[in-house]
């Protein structure tokens, strides 16, 4: 829904809709396969009598930022609003991004006496008119509230998860083999991490006194970061793994020592709401390697 069409049909809205949503809302918000990330941060600040006004709040930790306001309206047992582009009020966000101007339809309903609004969401780029990728949303009145709900949404599907591993490890292909040295390197194992998402995100740094250390970044022996120079300022890297794949090798590569050997950088690793944080030294012959074990949970929200 356009923000052009919600005007005119905020006059003719049958407000049956009896619960006041005023106040604000703390939720989870996805995106499906080929969004920029599986999942957002979300805020409502909403305002309510005869019609609802506000503005949202989609964010990502500190790389992504996007407050908006919006205009909504009620009807039968739906809760319609839609955000307003030319009422952007901050705008952070990656430089390959584009905004989306999003429109949310969600119901009211308790749970446990928590009061939640859960639905769906979709949209336009912003200055576009090309579709985003939809997804579905929840909200509660509180935070622990939310990962309450979020908690109880991953208990009651993990029984399912569980038994469907087997069934899901065995569509996985065959591990690839990173047993062979890398550009004659040896490739040294810093850990092993389990992650839910096939979307995820990293940011490296330098740990140590900036010296001209530079770096190459690889997933599966496939390059994704070329000769980069870190600093204490981070470099955000988007990447997905193949779903197809369980186990997945990320090398972080040095390509000089700096002026101080070895290469030293700290890598933050973000799937989710799970945060992996790793210190990582590289030298002239060995290479360091993450491994990430992909494990999907079949839920579309997580805690």
């Amino acid at each position: 829904m356009k923000p052009c069409c919600l005007i005119a049909l905020l006059l003719f809205a049958k407000l049956s809709f009896s619960q006041d949503v005023s106040g604000k809302w703390y939720g989870k918000l996805t995106q499906g396969d080929g969004g920029y990330a599986q999942s957002y941060d979300l805020e409502l600040n909403l305002n309510q009598k005869k019609n609802i006004w506000g503005d949202s709040h989609v964010y990502i930790k500190d790389s992504l930022s996007i407050r908006i306001g919006l205009l909504g309206y009620t009807k039968n047992d739906s809760l319609y609003l839609s955000e307003i582009e030319y009422l952007i009020f901050q705008e952070k966000v990656p430089s390959s991004w584009i905004p989306c101007i999003k429109n949310f339809i969600v119901n009211f309903h308790l749970d446990d006496k928590e009061e939640i609004l859960e639905g769906r969401w979709d949209g336009v780029s912003k200055g576009e008119s090309s579709d985003c990728i939809p997804g579905r949303v929840i909200l509660a009145r509180t935070k622990n509230a939310l990962n309450e709900i979020l908690k109880k949404k991953q208990d009651a599907d993990n029984n399912t998860a569980k038994s469907k591993a087997k069934t899901n490890t065995s569509t996985f292909k065959t591990s690839l083999n990173f047993d062979e040295a890398f550009k004659n390197k040896i490739t040294r194992k810093v850990t092993e991490i389990v992650v839910n998402n096939v979307d995820l995100q990293f940011e490296v740094l330098d740990y140590m006194k900036e010296d001209d250390d530079t770096i190459s970044v690889y997933l599966d022996r496939e390059v994704i970061l070329s000769h980069v120079k870190i600093t204490k300022q981070p470099i955000f890297v988007y990447f997905k793994l193949n779903p197809e794949i369980q186990l997945h090798e990320l090398l972080l590569y040095a390509e000089n020592q700096g002026k101080y050997s070895p290469n030293t950088s700290q890598l933050v690793i973000y799937d989710g709401d799970n945060t992996f944080r790793l210190m990582i030294e590289s030298d002239e012959q060995k290479t360091a390697a993450v491994y990430i074990r992909y494990e999907p949970l079949s839920n579309d929200f997580h805690h």
